[in-house]
């Protein structure tokens, strides 16, 4: 395993988690990674399990801040990477030359508008790593620290999630709250490639570093991990569709709002469109209830039936923390959770084209407020 483990007396022992790096730098290896700016170093093959939590989260939930504990290596494939010098965009480029110029106490140039309008709509620099199959397709994209130096960055050897992106931060986040993960990875033979992303774009550095995804012996031989795999990831493709389309209904209740206070403001609006907006709103609480449920019923604690929603996310939540083939129960609900969004997308995109997509261009026509989500006219 190449782990590194000293003792000291009275102040406990060190274990420094696979050095194989060091052994890589040998005389000139240095030399040419900072030629080439960047090195990917050879990668430790990956045990294949599920992690353990104890007590149910991350950490020590329950235990406070006298229970110390120093926290393990991160789970799964860990990739290693030399940067010879910090990635930094055009205006931080810029700065470090101003910076030598003021030192000098030379004149420091006005960039021209051109070079400020670049800088300010360039993309940050990135270092990206992206992890392909034995087959050589992509398989997930990670992304490592930009500074100078060596950093360390862990594969979870889990699938990209597939939930809705989502770019503003949480307010808190619960201990017991897993990260958004997605299915499991099958064991066996991955490579992985190192990306600088710049303002000149996106450049391959160096050669792609072989690894092998094995499983644990915790796990009967005679199970097939290819099933396994394989389900999480069909059940993942219908959540990744059934999620999208939740947020996609919780902006057509948000549209069909906007629209009803739109009309508020449009006097010359035939009053009959307030009737047609109701009208709209109980169509679209039945697809509502077809994808989340009847939630007035368990509301007050009723039985209700499946929804697809909660169909697949049982799935998620029974199934993709283990390695075991699923159950019987499992692939029946999944069939089934799949043969009800077909019906139900096939319905939402109908009513999006022939109802609300409909009213929003007549009420344009009306001279109407503008509401969010409503096509610009022509």
């Amino acid at each position: 395993e190449n782990d590194l483990v000293g003792a000291s007396f009275g102040r406990g022992f060190y274990v420094l988690d696979d050095y194989t790096p060091l052994r890589e730098i040998v005389d000139g290896a240095l030399d040419a990674a900072k030629q080439a700016g960047a090195h990917l170093f050879s990668v430790r093959d990956a045990w294949w399990y599920i992690p353990y939590l104890p007590m149910q989260s991350r950490g020590q939930p329950s235990q406070g801040d006298t229970s110390f504990k120093v926290e393990n290596p991160p789970f799964g494939a860990t990739f290693t990477y030399f940067l010879a010098e910090k990635l930094r965009s055009e205006k931080e480029e810029r700065h470090k030359t101003e910076k030598a110029l003021r030192e000098k106490n030379a004149d420091v140039p006005f960039p021209g508008w051109e070079q400020l309008h670049a800088e300010a709509e360039e993309t940050a620099p990135q270092v990206l790593l992206l992890v392909r199959d034995e087959a050589g397709q992509a398989v997930r994209w990670l992304t490592g620290p930009v500074e100078e130096g060596v950093h360390r960055v862990s594969w979870d050897l889990r699938l990209a999630p597939v939930d809705p992106i989502d770019l503003s931060q949480p307010t808190t986040v619960e201990v017991w709250e897993l990260p958004p993960h997605g299915p499991l990875a099958a064991p066996g033979t991955y490579s992985v490639t190192l990306y600088l992303q710049s303002a000149a774009g996106l450049a391959e550095v160096g050669a792609a570093q072989s690894f092998t995804v094995k499983p644990l012996s915790t796990i009967g031989l005679e199970t097939d991990l290819n099933v396994t795999t394989t389900f999480q990831q069909r059940a993942g493709d219908l959540l990744r569709r059934v999620a999208g389309a939740n947020v996609e209904l919780s902006r057509a209740e948000e549209r069909l709002k906007n629209i009803r206070a739109a009309l508020v403001a449009t006097p010359q609006a035939d009053t009959s469109l307030f009737t047609t907006v109701g009208t709209l709103v109980g169509e679209l609480a039945v697809l509502a209830r077809q994808l989340r449920g009847d939630e007035a019923r368990a509301n007050l604690d009723e039985a209700i039936t499946p929804s697809i929603r909660g169909r697949v996310q049982r799935l998620m939540a029974g199934h993709w923390q283990t390695r075991q083939p699923p159950t019987a129960t499992q692939r029946d609900s999944l069939a089934q959770a799949e043969r009800e969004f077909g019906e139900f997308h096939q319905a939402f995109v109908k009513w999006l084209n022939e109802a609300l997509v409909p009213l929003e261009a007549h009420i344009e026509t009306l001279g109407a407020p503008w509401t969010p989500g409503r096509q610009l006219p022509l």
